[in-house]
Parts: C-alpha cells; sequence; structure tokens
C-alpha cells in the first residue's frame, strides 16, 4: 500500500476495510500497519472490539492491535470485556478473551490497578492474574499475593509462577508453603521459583525444602527438583540426585534426568557419583549379561557426558582416568561402537596428555566411527607434540598392523 499521496480519513477507511474483509494472512499483515496510523484509529478500533455480532477472529486481531498502541485510553474498554466475559464461552470466545488479558499486559503498570480490582469477580479473576502475571513489575506482587490460596488450582499456579520470578522477601515463605500443594502443577511452579533463588541458600537449606519433591508422585514435579538441585551447585544437592539415581524404584526416564543433572552440578562429589553409578550399573548389566537397551545406552552416554563435561583443571585431572577405566574394561559396555565414539570425544575435550596412549589403541577398532573420534580426540590433545609421538609409534617393529594402518589414516587426516 503506498499512503504517501492518500489522505489520513482515507488511509484508515481503506486498512480498516482491508481488516474486515481480509483472511487470516492478510489481517495478520495488517495489524503491522496499524499501530503506525496513530490514535486516529483507536475509535473505529474499538467500535469493532466491543461490537459482540462482529467477527471474532477480526475482534482477536483488533484486540491484539491495541496492546501495541501503548495509551491508557483502551485500558477501560478492555476490562470492561474482561468483565462481561463468560466462564461458560466458546474455544473462539475463550482466545478472544486471553488476547484481550495479553493486550492489558502489554500496557503495563497503567493496567495493574484495574486489573486488581477485577479479582474481586470470580468470572474474570482467572484472566486478571493471567495478565498480571505477564506485568514484570513489584507492584503486582501485592495482588498477586491475594490469590496463591484462590481454590481454583490453575490461579494458584499462575500466581505462584509470576511470584517466582521476584527477588523479595514476601515471595519465598510462599514458595516454600506451595510446595506442599496438593495439585503438581502448583508444586512444581514453586520448585521451579526456589530453583532459581541462589542468594537464599545462606539463610535457607534448600536442599532439605527440595529433597522431598525428588520422590513426588509426579514426574514432572521430580524433573524440575531434579533442575532445581542441579542450578544449586552443592554437594548436598549432589547427594541427594545420587540417592534418587541409585534407588530401584525410580523409572529409567528420571534416573537419566537424575545423571544429567548431576552432570550440571561439576564438583569434585557429583564427578565420584556418576563414576559410582557407572561402575554399578555396568556391574549389573553384565552380571544379568543383558543386551544393551536404548534406554541404557541413553543413560551410559549421558553419565560419560557429564564426566567429559568438567573444565577445571582439577576436575579434568579427575574426570579423565575414570573415562580411562572404562575404555579399558573388557565389560559388555565397551563393546558399543557408539559409547567408545563418546568416549574418545570426550577425553579430548578433556585435553590430557594421559589420553593419548589409549586412544591410538582406539585406532585399530573395526567400527570407523570410532577411529575417526579418535583421531578428532587426538587432534586437541597437544596437536604437534600428539602428532610427532604418532609418527614415532609407527616405527615400533611389534606394531599390529590394524593399528598401523589406523595411526597412518590418523596422519594422513591431520
Amino acid at each position: 500500500m503506498d499512503f504517501s499521496e492518500q489522505e489520513p480519513e482515507a488511509i484508515v477507511n481503506l486498512v480498516l476495510t482491508q481488516l474486515q474483509q481480509g483472511d487470516f494472512q492478510q489481517r495478520w499483515e495488517i495489524s503491522k500497519i496499524l499501530p503506525d496510523l496513530g490514535a486516529d484509529v483507536l475509535e473505529p478500533l474499538l467500535n469493532i472490539l466491543q461490537d459482540e455480532t462482529a467477527d471474532l477472529e477480526m475482534r482477536w486481531f483488533v484486540a491484539r492491535i491495541l496492546g501495541q498502541f501503548k495509551s491508557e485510553v483502551v485500558i477501560e474498554p478492555l476490562i470492561n470485556l474482561l468483565k462481561t466475559s463468560q466462564p461458560e464461552a466458546t474455544e473462539d470466545e475463550l482466545s478472544l478473551q486471553e488476547m484481550i488479558a495479553i493486550s492489558l499486559a502489554s500496557l503495563g503498570t497503567s493496567a495493574i490497578v484495574p486489573l486488581t480490582q477485577l479479582l474481586t469477580q470470580e468470572e474474570c479473576k482467572r484472566l486478571a492474574i493471567v495478565a498480571l502475571a505477564q506485568i514484570p513489575h513489584s507492584e503486582t506482587i501485592t495482588p498477586l499475593l491475594t490469590v496463591v490460596h484462590d481454590s481454583n488450582p490453575e490461579i494458584r499456579a499462575i500466581a505462584i509462577e509470576a511470584l517466582g520470578s521476584f527477588p523479595d522477601h514476601r515471595v519465598i515463605p510462599v514458595l516454600l508453603d506451595a510446595l506442599n500443594d496438593p495439585v503438581a502443577n502448583v508444586r512444581k511452579e514453586a520448585v521451579i521459583g526456589l530453583g532459581l533463588r541462589l542468594d537464599l541458600l545462606g539463610n535457607i537449606n534448600l536442599v532439605e525444602k527440595l529433597k522431598p519433591l525428588l520422590w513426588d508422585i509426579r514426574p514432572e514435579v521430580c524433573q524440575q527438583a531434579q533442575l532445581a538441585l542441579a542450578r544449586l551447585k552443592t554437594d548436598e544437592a549432589a547427594t541427594a540426585l545420587f540417592e534418587q539415581v541409585q534407588s530401584p524404584s525410580v523409572p529409567l526416564s528420571l534416573k537419566l534426568e537424575g545423571v544429567r543433572c548431576l552432570g550440571w552440578i561439576e564438583t569434585s562429589k557429583s564427578l565420584s557419583y556418576l563414576q559410582e553409578i557407572l561402575v554399578n550399573f555396568n556391574s549389573e548389566l553384565n552380571f544379568n549379561q543383558s543386551s544393551l537397551s536404548e534406554i541404557d545406552l541413553a543413560l551410559i552416554q549421558e553419565i560419560i557426558q557429564g564426566i567429559g563435561r568438567v573444565e577445571t583443571n582439577e576436575l579434568r585431572e579427575q574426570a579423565t582416568p575414570i573415562i580411562l577405566d572404562l575404555l579399558t574394561d573388557n565389560s559388555s559396555v565397551i563393546s558399543n561402537y557408539k559409547i567408545k565414539q563418546l568416549m574418545a570425544l570426550q577425553l579430548g575435550k578433556l585435553g590430557l596428555i594421559s589420553a593419548v596412549d589409549p586412544l591410538i589403541q582406539l585406532l585399530a577398532d573395526p567400527h570407523p566411527s570410532v577411529r575417526f573420534h579418535c583421531i578428532s580426540a587426538l587432534k586437541q590433545i597437544e596437536c604437534q607434540e600428539t602428532y610427532q609421538y604418532l609418527q614415532d609409534f609407527l616405527n615400533q617393529e611389534t606394531i599390529n598392523p590394524d593399528l598401523k594402518q589406523g595411526i597412518l589414516k590418523a596422519l594422513s587426516e591431520w
């Protein structure tokens, strides 16, 4: 559309006609233009929004557009529409109500007081909380606190989720209390909020508060408890995760998440726990003489990745022997080529010279993918010295023919 030579009124009429007659894509494009036309379009847009006989999709777009104006003029009409919202609304009507709430939230602090006043009206309380929860300002804390014990669990969960983002002293007791809520979604949001409050470690034993949630009846709550403990990065948190992973009653899917979270903690204690889990799991597989299932493979891979993820020199010195011990093991686990190539990859990341000889031996592996991962790892460890060491290795008279071919390939790839 070329607006350069048209009168403002004609432009507004043209755009509004397109909005009324266009399809979804056209309306989407029009919604990008309308805010640029200024206050002249506010009145006709508000008329469309308040017209209950108008097309619901068009009213949805109008509600979305109004939120982009950042004008207090639109607050009262939007609030009035929320007041008249019906709980037994159709799916399209609910979508419109949600968009009105989002638009009110986009207006910021100017919408807080009128939204707070809606909390006394049961039929529109949920939508008011949806809007308040999306306004990132501390002024919303007080109204949000009034509904943390609401009979509607959805409202409680929305309020707890929003409150968890505020570093305010009034929020902490509420989050701690919500850990015992009878509804899983509320407990989950409380766990997420507390997991972000590392500043509380000096005053509150967060591990003790969060640890019971590792054993929650709902797996989504357990997973969030695992993530929250991983963020704390303490030995106490590592111990709690280790105890959960070691329990025979915990499903393998949760064990997998627990191992992943242990790897994120990156302390000497968490590394020791990963090593113990790996040894115990490996022994169990050999004892049962079972083939490696997909979930078993995923668990072992996650353990190895966690061990190889560490970055400090001290932890790399601890992590490298753990992988090397597994690499020299004759168990059924090490026979899997995916495990071998992952170990080679992690040894390369750790970068310790002690891994060079074991990696060279892997160059004789029959699986080409393992050999290529070994070459890649060797390049990351003291590159020039390792290259020279490989050349010297070729001069050994007793060298295995397969190993010789592997070294020649590595040198050519270099």
